[in-house]
């Protein structure tokens, strides 16, 4: 009875942040081949982009960790765009990014360069 009470105000405790916190709806990438940047948009809408915001990135090129962006705010209330300079991507190969939010879940994509 007292690990069912227990549960309950674990579960009741974690309430506030599954409503106020999400994981990021959607993650889109470019690659614009004359100036080497790749363009990463996340989708995710927040009410305050220094409380709740895309707190990390982590780029893999051909499945090697390349480049891991931190940050302290996310770029618009909407989405967190960035341009990450990455040279030298020949025809097929695979570029993967993974972003995470500060408060809850994560969202990844990939873009293979033609």
């Amino acid at each position: 009875m007292k690990l069912n009470k227990l549960v309950l105000l674990f579960l009741l405790a974690l309430l506030p942040m599954a409503i106020f916190a999400h994981a990021p709806k959607k993650l889109v990438l470019s690659y614009d081949k004359e100036t080497c940047n790749l363009i990463v948009s996340v989708q995710h809408p927040v009410k305050d982009v220094q409380d709740h915001y895309i707190e990390s990135l982590t780029v893999k090129v051909n499945g090697e960790i390349v480049k891991t962006l931190d940050y302290t705010f996310q770029s618009s209330r909407e989405n967190h765009e960035v341009k990450i300079e990455l040279h030298d991507l020949e025809p097929g190969t695979k570029v993967e990014v993974k972003a995470v939010c500060n408060k809850l879940g994560s969202k990844s994509g990939s873009l293979t360069i033609e």
